[in-house]
């Protein structure tokens, strides 16, 4: 399973999932970028297997730069932190079919369930294309 995290900002958001991830990422591969462009290149190639990806938009415009790519992200299962909670960018941030959306301000613990459930479908081998498998009761 791939883990591939977009933040413009290095290690502000991305480095606390994985710090809270421990020590489930072990056989995972993490991937970090820090350009759209980069991104985009990224995932331009195919991905083997399975890939959960985790944008952290910095800010209004680095969102609308995101989105802008999302018929990249087609058949990956997508988390997405936006910089803020207002309105418009809740409506932007859903443009991308996020199987789970939050805030940078928001308890990052939300955000480590869902990765935790989705890594642990994968390693039984279930996929975790179609709906997301989050339940906020467990």
């Amino acid at each position: 399973m791939k883990c591939i995290f977009y933040e413009k900002k290095p290690g502000i958001i991305a480095e606390r999932i994985i710090r809270l991830m421990q020590p489930s990422p072990g056989e995972n591969k993490i991937e970090f970028y820090h350009t759209i462009k980069t991104l985009s290149q990224r995932l331009s190639r195919p991905i083997d297997g399975q890939a959960i990806m985790i944008l952290i938009a910095a800010d209004r415009v680095d969102l609308l730069e995101i989105v802008l790519m999302h018929k990249l992200l087609f058949d990956i299962r997508v988390i997405v932190i936006l910089p803020d909670s207002e309105e418009e960018s809740v409506r932007i941030g859903y443009k991308l079919k996020p199987c789970f959306l939050t805030y940078a301000s928001a308890n990052l613990d939300e955000v480590k369930k869902v990765l935790g459930k989705l890594l642990k479908l994968s390693e039984s081998g279930q996929s975790i294309s179609g709906e997301c498998y989050y339940d906020k009761n467990e």
